[in-house]
């Protein structure tokens, strides 16, 4: 398999960790047989030779007696094991660095060898390896007398052998495919994860489909509604278009109809995978665009699509497929009839030698692709006899006039084993479709969920890790009304077991069944404070969910359940930003009053750490430093390694008041949790990631070190892209974070993941809260300037175009700090909006400035010409930054500009000056070499100054 470049970006290394982490969670769900069929394959591989499996007897069930996989010599063995805690100690106080389950393994392997010496021991766990395991386990006596002997193999390595053997070998990943159904829909996919669905099992292209749409566009008409009835092709018809065809266009777009409710502009749609709204319009209208919009519920007119109009006349199109369709409209076409012979493909019969009965079940059921590639998979099952299914089939009175395809689909459905036929039952009463993948395994079982995959009646979908099921099959199976009461039970019960944590998995599945979880609420009555109003109050407000409007002021009460105070916590906070901003540290300190009091009535250890935890942040909130630390430091004693608590340090490190020691501390912290995201992304949550990544800018010595590790700017933004991906907010807090730090030096990440995710970008301000308004607005400054020195020119003007619209906003506040007109400004000056930066400027007193807004003031003044302005407001900045132990990093740039006001003015030995010393004080290698080419400029004009002042 070639590694796909999309815009031009190589995205293989990126894509293959979320494909990797995806398969490990796969991987960690297998039962012990496929574990074993697995691991031999791999470990045949690793040793290139055949081995012996006996670990399973002909019914594939556990044999005893013996070792699981050897070699013909028995100088190789493998185990195998699916035990959760295969890598966890089972130490007592007398017996130190115990590992029972290995032990046994181990030993079992040596008694089975008996004299013969053995030369390697593999062994295989469906779990993780946890970093300190191998310390540990070194020093144990079993592991000193067989060293060199033991090889493990765990999720993460496995998942890293398959991917690789996969890619290099196509009949081995044939075989990997079928015990992980995820990885092999992931492997379809791979150019096109998390932006397009990936095509079903056994695809077979209909010519038919794309000529058709080809054609349609070919008259002039921009927009094509393919409708036709459910199962019928239309959502497979449009991923193949965008694998043939999306070349010919400079982006492709793809967005669920479910996204774009009604009355919503297409500036604004809401996408379910994160909650961000993103402009759709802002993307289309910007290039050539395929946007493709699939599965819209309702009709659809031209006149929907007036905001489109630019993009439409740069040659983009769009593609709506539907259920309605309106044969009077230009715009809607029929989904084609499925060709013959693609029919007997999908069905895998072979057209010139079927029998009547195959030929009379193609003919009626071609009309409906999904029936076809179903009645493939099922007839593939244990006790199925094709010709009689077929038969069985046939019998539907007026098979071929009812064409709604439910019928049949239900009767294909019934012969899945009853644990798979339960489980789809039970996916398809709760009214959801889509599903974390992670979050489906729990809800319906492991088993079920990889055999319903293996079947194609689950599907990846656009959104990356999460799963799909058909509205036809769901509708087949549905025995009773629609009722989410049981999903949102299961929610509830999930985001229990991360205690609140809102991990992207988490996440994802509350947006998924926002719908069923609001519905399941409100049929409760009483709102209560539990699991399931704490998921719904990352979506909503109290008072939306029926909370009263004092719901905040509820007591803290020690015999309080984890949820409720939870959901407290959340109101509060939520409470606060409704205050103005001189009274939140008063109610804050009250809070963190509160907190501390109850925190001394109570044992319980979880509840503790939860009171002490937003004890610490509401001291922090109050400016009360050393008693958040104390609290954090408290969280970490009960709660060691949560990265939460690390976070809040070096929050409380980077604020104005923080003594020595909370910087200290603060910085201490930080570097904890960099280290985790560089060693282990996966195991850091996303929010708090992105949220490290922003504080960076406040402890230099750790900033200066990772932009001199080309490696490690990789992986965070890695973090970043990964934010985009799943399409959080804090995307932007991250965003901003890394290209105020790396952008310059590393540009080519930044401009990677604007051409890579530009739904993610093209954002205006009224669809992201106000305060994250700077953090987008300079995140899009900043590498629209990157994409300028790239000479992507295009690109720099689309982002500069965004990001104005945000200096516009942020420029139109009553109220505008000098942290935001400094970004206003700067935005403004990059774009080449001089005039309007100054503009901006003028609303501010020059007492109010500091050395920030200044330094971007000067630039705007010398943009427009105004060289004495622009050199007096120069020097002011670098004297103030000067004595700011924060712009230290910054005087180089800061002199450099007083040198440019001095050239502007004529005045080259005084810019020559100002600019050896920007040299001297400058530590970044891209902007020393900027500089010193600029000082042989001027070097050159100065002597030529002075050749002609001797010539006169």
């Amino acid at each position: 398999m070639d590694l796909p470049e999309i815009l031009g970006v190589r995205l293989s290394e990126f894509i293959k960790k979320r494909v990797i982490r995806d398969l490990m969670g796969e991987i960690a769900d297998l039962d012990a047989s496929s574990l074993e069929l697995v691991g031999h394959k791999i470990v045949e591989l690793i040793e290139s030779k055949d081995l012996v499996h006996h670990g399973l007897n002909k019914d594939h069930k556990p044999v005893g007696h013996t070792v699981d996989t050897f070699s013909h010599d028995f100088a190789i063995v493998g185990e195998y094991s699916t035990e959760k805690n295969y890598f966890e100690e089972t130490s007592s106080a007398k017996d130190k660095y115990k590992f029972n389950k290995i032990e046994n393994d181990i030993n079992h392997a040596i008694d089975k060898a008996a004299l013969i010496p053995l030369s390697k021991i593999y062994l295989v766990s469906s779990a993780e390896e946890p970093p300190s395991f191998r310390g540990k386990f070194n020093k144990t006596d079993i592991a000193v007398n067989n060293s060199g002997k033991i090889v493990f193999l765990d999720s993460r390595q496995l998942a890293e052998k398959i991917f690789q053997f996969s890619r290099d070998r196509p009949q081995t990943a044939d075989f990997f495919r079928f015990y992980l159904p995820d990885f092999s829909q992931n492997l379809d996919s791979y150019a096109y994860y998390g932006l397009v669905p990936s095509l079903c099992a056994n695809h077979q292209s209909e010519p038919l489909f794309g000529r058709a749409l080809r054609d349609h566009y070919a008259t002039g008409v921009a927009v094509c509604v393919l409708h036709g009835l459910s199962g019928s092709g239309k959502t497979q018809a449009a991923i193949d278009f965008v694998h043939s065809d999306g070349e010919r266009y400079g982006n492709y777009l793809w967005i669920s109809g479910d996204d774009w409710g009604e009355n919503v502009p297409l500036t604004a749609i809401k996408r379910s995978r994160g909650g961000v709204e993103i402009n759709v319009a802002g993307v289309f209208n910007n290039t050539k665009t395929l946007l493709v919009i699939d599965d819209l519920s309702r009709p659809v007119s031209i006149e929907m699509f007036a905001e489109l109009k630019k993009g439409i006349s740069l040659g983009g199109h769009i593609l709506v497929t539907s259920q309605i369709g309106d044969p009077d409209s230009q715009i809607h076409m029929q989904v084609p009839q499925l060709s013959a012979e693609v029919a007997y493909a999908i069905l895998g019969e072979d057209r010139d030698t079927t029998d009547i009965d195959t030929q009379a079940f193609v003919e009626a059921c071609r009309f409906c692709p999904l029936i076809l590639a179903v009645t493939r998979e099922v007839t593939k099952m244990d006790g199925v006899e094709k010709q009689e299914l077929y038969r069985e089939v046939l019998k539907i009175p007026q098979i071929a006039q009812l064409n709604d395809g439910r019928s049949v689909m239900e009767k294909l459905l019934r012969r899945l084993t009853d644990q798979n036929l339960q489980a789809l039952i039970k996916i398809a009463n709760s009214g959801c479709s889509t599903f974390d993948s992670n979050f489906l395994t729990k809800f319906i079982g492991a088993y079920p969920r990889s055999s319903l995959q293996k079947l194609a009646i689950i599907n990846r979908s656009a959104t990356a890790s999460a799963l799909v099921v058909h509205d036809l099959i769901c509708s087949a199976v549905r025995n009773k009304e629609i009722d989410g009461t049981e999903l949102a039970t299961e929610v509830a019960q999930y985001v229990e077991k991360y205690r609140g944590e809102m991990v992207p998995s988490v996440l994802r599945q509350i947006h998924f069944s926002a719908k069923e979880l609001l519905c399941a609420h409100k049929a409760r009555g009483k709102p209560t404070l539990d699991w399931l109003t704490y998921a719904l109050l990352q979506l909503e407000s109290g008072d939306r969910l029926g909370l009263s409007p004092g719901s905040h002021s509820t007591p803290i009460r020690p015999n309080m359940s984890i949820a409720e105070l939870l959901c407290v916590f959340d109101l509060r906070e939520a409470h606060s930003y409704t205050l103005p901003g001189r009274e939140r540290p008063a109610f804050y300190s009250q809070c963190a009053k509160e907190y501390g009091e109850v925190a001394e009535q109570i044992d319980n250890v979880e509840m503790l750490v939860e009171l002490l935890h937003h004890q610490g942040k509401a001291l922090r909130r109050s400016d009360q430093l050393e008693g958040a630390l104390d609290c954090f430091r408290a969280v970490l004693k009960e709660r060691p390694g949560w990265h939460a608590a690390y976070g809040q340090i070096a929050h409380a490190g980077t604020q104005k008041s923080a003594s020595d020691l909370v910087k200290k501390e603060g910085e201490a912290a930080i570097r904890t949790l960099i280290d985790l995201i560089l060693h282990d992304g996966a195991s850091v949550p996303l929010r708090v990631s992105l949220a490290s990544l922003s504080r960076l800018r406040s402890y230099p010595s750790l900033r200066t070190e990772l932009q001199n590790q080309p490696e490690a700017v990789k992986e965070l933004a890695e973090v970043v892209a990964m934010a985009a991906l799943d399409g959080f907010e804090q995307f932007y807090e991250g965003f901003l974070a890394f290209t105020s730090l790396f952008a310059y030096e590393n540009g080519e990440h930044p401009v990677a993941i604007a051409e890579i995710y530009p739904d993610m970008l093209a954002i205006y301000p009224d669809a992201v809260q106000k305060r994250q308004w700077p953090n987008a607005c300079e995140a899009l400054a900043n590498v629209a300037t990157a994409a300028a020195a790239a000479e992507k020119m295009d690109l720099a003007d689309r982002l500069n175009e965004t990001a104005c619209a945000f200096a516009d906003a942020l420029a139109n506040l009553d109220r505008i700090s000098p942290y935001n007109l400094r970004v206003v400004a700067k935005t403004y000056v990059g774009a080449g909006r001089a005039e309007s930066a100054i503009s901006a400027l003028a609303k501010m007193s020059d007492a109010e400035k500091d050395h920030w807004v200044l330094y971007q003031q000067a630039k705007a003044e010398l943009a427009i010409d105004q060289p004495g302005k622009a050199l007096q407001s120069a020097q002011t900045s670098l004297d103030l930054a000067s004595q700011d132990p924060r712009a230290e990093n910054r005087l180089g740039s800061y002199s450099d500009l007083v040198g440019q006001c001095h050239e502007a003015l004529g005045n080259i030995s005084l810019s020559l000056e100002a600019t050896k010393e920007a040299l001297r004080l400058t530590s970044g290698e891209k902007y020393r070499q900027q500089l010193k080419k600029r000082l042989s400029q001027l070097e050159m004009q100065k002597a030529k100054n002075d050749g002609s002042i001797s010539s006169s």
